[in-house]
């Protein structure tokens, strides 16, 4: 396989993960929208349950809880982690680093200080390697395209 090849399998392959990353996002809501068309016409039908291939399909009554957004608790004057360490919920507390922060924000530090300090350098592993950047292309004279 060539060069050239290879390229655009990989291309491919990058807009098969977009279709599908939007065929999930666009299943699970019409999956959200049949579950509640369901539910309303098992309402509706008096019908708590159903069975179907081999499946029993039942209304559940839940309760559902979500943090309320920043604004809303700025506005009462709470702090949404302090209040569950004081109801004595803060063991669900999870700190966390997302991946690509910490790797652009690492990227940055070097950019900006050379290296990473001896206490960075205790907990971050840095190593080399290779990647491929795919970008739009842009009309510019002497690049070769085929």
């Amino acid at each position: 396989m060539e060069l050239l090849d290879m390229v655009r399998e990989y291309q491919g392959l990058l807009e098969a993960k977009e279709y599908l990353a939007k065929q999930t996002k666009d299943n699970n809501a019409a999956i959200e929208a049949a579950k509640e068309r369901i539910a309303q016409q098992m309402l509706d039908d008096d019908c708590p349950s159903i069975t179907t291939g081999g499946y029993v399909f039942s209304l559940v009554e839940k309760t559902y809880y979500s943090k309320k957004s920043a604004d809303d608790l700025a506005a009462a004057g709470v702090d949404f982690f302090d209040t569950l360490r004081e109801e004595g919920l803060g063991d669900i507390i999870v700190e966390r680093v997302d991946p690509r922060t910490l790797q652009s924000t690492m990227k940055a530090y070097v950019d900006e200080n050379g290296d990473l300090s001896d206490a960075l350098q205790a907990v971050i592993r840095s190593y080399d390697g290779t990647d491929i950047s795919r970008r739009k292309e842009t009309k510019k004279k002497g690049r070769k395209k085929e």
